[in-house]
């Protein structure tokens, strides 16, 4: 019903992924989310160059949405550091690579997470979600559940933007009740609560 991609370690396997995208007939039309995990929460880069390449070049273009937080939009558009362009020109020069995209932005500071959606199939302006920056260490895992939500959501819902709308409340709720669970505790971050909802 729908498919989520997230890290992919080599240029060879993202062509491959890209391969199949572009030639499967059972993936025709089936809603399709790439979280492009590209720099660690350090800084650091996780992926080389070739790979970078290959995923703006061939696997970018195959999907429906890209989900990058701003270190790795930079990767993206071949920048040396964050942008410094408006989250709106970032989205837009991110769109023209080939994909709808949310901008994620939960690693900004301030009292908000402002994350901005463009889709150009679903419309020309971008939209800007915005939720309460949640005040914990618990924060492993954010961006990937976000994009699994998305892409969970999509099949059921009418529009890009009211799934991720609803797949944004989810991952603030989550993030709200990570102190919840008893997971990485001390030093580290611990998860968000995925099944707050249910238990």
């Amino acid at each position: 019903d729908a498919l989520k991609i997230g890290m992919l370690g080599s240029a060879a396997v993202i062509e491959t992924v890209a391969d199949v995208l572009a030639d499967h007939p059972a993936l025709r039309g089936v809603p399709r989310v790439l979280d492009p995990v590209m720099v660690a929460s350090s800084g650091d880069r996780l992926i080389d160059e070739d790979a970078v390449t290959a995923l703006r070049e061939r696997l970018v273009p195959e999907v429906d949405v890209i989900t990058p937080n701003l270190a790795e939009a930079a990767v993206l558009l071949d920048l040396d550091d964050t942008p410094r362009e408006s989250s709106d020109d970032v989205a837009r020069a991110l769109v023209a690579l080939g994909s709808g995209v949310l901008l994620k932005g939960g690693h900004g500071g301030g009292a908000r997470s402002d994350d901005v959606l463009l889709v150009p199939a679903e419309s020309d302006e971008p939209a800007r979600l915005s939720a309460p920056r949640i005040d914990t260490r618990n924060t492993h895992g954010t961006g990937c559940t976000l994009s699994a939500a998305m892409t969970a959501l999509r099949p059921q819902r009418d529009s890009w933007a009211q799934a991720t709308r609803e797949a944004k409340d989810y991952v603030t709720e989550a993030l709200a009740a990570s102190g919840d669970l008893d997971v990485g505790r001390g030093d580290g971050h611990g998860p968000v609560h995925h099944f707050h909802a249910w238990w």
